[in-house]
């Protein structure tokens, strides 16, 4: 059975296929800015970025290529260190609510902590053995506190990308 569609109407199909995608695009390059559990995967390369010397570079000198790339490298370490900075702040309110909290909320902190923050991190499979619970518990304790933290970090905008995530997750068509 073939429609036929006139020219003017294609072009509003496209248009509109467009602009979807351009949306869409946007909203999913939001969602990776704000991306709260790789910004704790990479939580130590950070810190260590941090901790390592750069070279001197003198105002006094002309600047060659090599130099106004060390500036570069400078720039970087400085929004680095306001945002870990920023992040370690959160991190430390985010312990004294836990701490002041249940069991669980402990317990949450404790497995963030323990999977991402420290040296000699600890699997999601110990940290069931440690707590003894399942598995699955502690991936919901590390997904809670990701969301929780998301929205220390991040508002009111974090809040839109999880009811976004979730509304995609609920239309997923099963295969």
């Amino acid at each position: 059975m073939a429609i036929d569609l006139s020219e003017e109407t294609i072009h509003k199909i496209v248009d509109g296929l467009i602009t979807r995608g351009k949306k869409f695009s946007k909203s999913e390059s939001e969602l990776e800015l704000r991306n709260t559990k790789s910004l704790l995967s990479h939580y130590q390369l950070l810190e260590s970025h941090l901790n390592v010397d750069m070279p001197e570079v003198h105002d006094d000198v002309p600047l060659s290529q090599y130099e106004r790339s060390l500036y570069s490298l400078l720039g970087y370490r400085v929004r680095s260190k306001e945002m870990m900075e920023f992040v370690n702040n959160i991190l430390n309110r985010y312990e004294e609510i836990c701490k002041a909290g249940t069991f669980e909320e402990q317990r949450r902190y404790d497995v963030i902590k323990k999977l991402y923050l420290i040296d000699g991190k600890l699997t999601r499979l110990q940290l069931a053995d440690f707590y003894q619970v399942d598995e699955k518990t502690i991936r919901r304790d590390e997904r809670k506190a990701i969301d929780e933290l998301s929205i220390m970090m991040f508002g009111i905008d974090a809040l839109n990308d999880m009811s976004k995530t979730r509304r995609m997750d609920v239309h997923k068509t099963p295969n």
